[in-house]
């Protein structure tokens, strides 16, 4: 039976069809559909995505993951000689340039890791590649907003950077079936757009600069701030939690120790303090977040510990699998999405999962020092030409290090080279030709959605009922946002 969403986009989409063109409307109804629970039960919260995801096309590529899913069933991503059902590889499932960055192990090191794994999942090699072959053609596209010259350089270089991509993970697979694996990146490597993110990382990281951020230290301790943090980014919010939400938290933080890998005393994560967050993220915009102040492992405020909780949901790379196949909760599928990612299991020691009132979170490490890439900043040498080729080249290889570094993972590295090596020169040049076709895609598909979403509504036609609406406790848990408007956003975090 269709949802009564599905039913009304029907309706609608054959009423308007003459007005909106079809693309337009094909995208105004994967994204609703794939929407649908949210948008019935947090309208305001998916206005604020859809909203966001409209202000510019690198977040509309970070929101679009299922027009994404659609376009591979479809075969829109053209059909690849070098295509693998089976087996399925350990996939990060949105794998964009914006979800890698720094993190910092248990020893003190920092290292370059994949950092989102809302979509993790398990999936066909050419999933990711292509996924990440495309980010960085349009990153490459978007690059250098400052210098008109250097961004219609490194546009027209795109091709060229999406098959970086392919060379690196081509690469990094060839030897990893000959049983050489890839080294942990843990410095820029003369790559300046890496140098910096590590220089940045590593400066916050010693001066915890996320205290001085996001807290004050009163006479009862040190606190949260409330409101608006950064006036230049007007719609992350820092509000109170209900008293419901703040009683619950502690029962959650216990059965989050418990899934922690390396073991830690009750007395680190007594709770100090608890925010509702807004306005971060873009896929994850709808998506409860709660930033959590809990005590280190004095009692000096110098070492509280800040944390971010956020709801997960299901996978948008599902389909290639029967369920339950390979993980039976939504927190297992995520943590050991994370931990088969990494380039060792404790890339972020306190990256956790848990319940609260009933929706499942992960709970990881929130500090200043967890640098992003970001396209924003490949302005410069950062955003050159040899810089760009050189991130792709190192991510590509990040990518095929997840696809085959784990012993599980040892016939399909076997299978994936295997492919490969029938024409390597080729597979590269299929993989850069369709990363970089599907980049103009997206930039055409953005004005598209902002079409429909202009012609809809901020909720791409869909009208919630007061039958969907949720209980008391979760509608307080998940509040009433600030909403962006369609020229500015906050895509994430540093």
């Amino acid at each position: 039976m269709r949802s009564r969403s599905s039913w009304f986009l029907l309706v609608l989409v054959g009423c308007t069809a003459s007005v909106r063109g079809a693309r337009e409307n094909e995208i105004a109804g994967i994204l609703a559909r794939s929407d649908d629970a949210l948008i019935r039960s947090r309208p305001e919260l998916v206005a604020g995505k859809y909203a966001t995801m409209a202000s510019s096309e690198y977040a509309y590529f970070r929101g679009s993951l299922a027009v994404y899913r659609s376009d591979w069933r479809r075969g829109l991503l053209a059909p690849s000689r070098f295509s693998l059902d089976a087996p399925l590889v350990q996939s990060l499932g949105d794998a964009h340039p914006e979800n890698f960055g720094t993190m910092r192990a248990f020893d003190g090191t920092v290292s370059l890791e994949p950092n989102d794994f809302d979509a993790a999942d398990r999936a066909p090699y050419l999933w990711d590649l292509r996924r990440l072959c495309a980010g960085l053609a349009l990153a490459a596209m978007l690059a250098n907003d400052d210098d008109q010259a250097a961004r219609n350089e490194t546009t027209r270089e795109r091709g060229a950077i999406a098959r970086a991509v392919a060379i690196g993970y081509r690469d990094a697979v060839l030897s990893a079936a000959d049983g050489v694996p890839v080294e942990r990146v843990t410095d820029g490597e003369g790559n300046a757009l890496l140098t910096d993110l590590f220089r940045r990382s590593l400066r916050d990281y010693d001066e915890r600069a996320e205290l001085d951020a996001l807290t004050v230290v009163t006479s009862d301790g040190r606190r949260f701030k409330r409101g608006i943090l950064d006036e230049s980014e007007p719609t992350n919010v820092f509000s109170d939690v209900p008293s419901s939400v703040r009683a619950a938290l502690p029962e959650a933080l216990a059965r989050y120790r418990a899934s922690l890998l390396i073991p830690t005393t009750e007395s680190e994560f007594t709770l100090l303090d608890a925010v509702r967050e807004f306005g971060s993220g873009v896929a994850s915009w709808p998506k409860v977040r709660l930033a959590l102040l809990v005590r280190g492992p004095t009692d000096a405020p110098e070492d509280d510990v800040v944390l971010e909780l956020k709801e997960l949901g299901d996978s948008t790379v599902s389909g290639f699998y029967p369920p339950n196949v390979y993980s039976n909760t939504v927190e297992e599928r995520v943590l050991r999405g994370a931990h088969a990612a990494w380039s060792r299991p404790d890339a972020d020691p306190l990256w956790g999962t848990t319940t609260l009132l009933g929706l499942p979170v992960q709970i990881k490490t929130e500090a200043e020092g967890n640098k992003t890439i970001r396209v924003a900043r490949m302005t410069g040498e950062s955003g050159s030409v040899a810089t760009l080729t050189d991130l792709a080249r190192r991510l590509g290889a990040l990518v095929a290090r997840i696809h085959t570094k784990n012993s599980q993972e040892t016939s399909a590295a076997q299978a994936i080279a295997a492919r490969i090596a029938t024409d390597p020169e080729g597979f590269v040049e299929e993989q850069g030709e369709v990363g970089a076709s599907y980049a103009v895609q997206v930039m055409s598909d953005r004005a598209a959605f902002q079409t429909a979403l202009t012609d809809l509504g901020p909720l791409l036609g869909v009208s919630p009922t007061a039958n969907d609406a949720p209980s008391p406790n979760v509608a307080a848990l998940l509040g009433t946002p600030p909403l962006p408007t369609l020229q500015s956003s906050k895509e994430s975090s540093p």
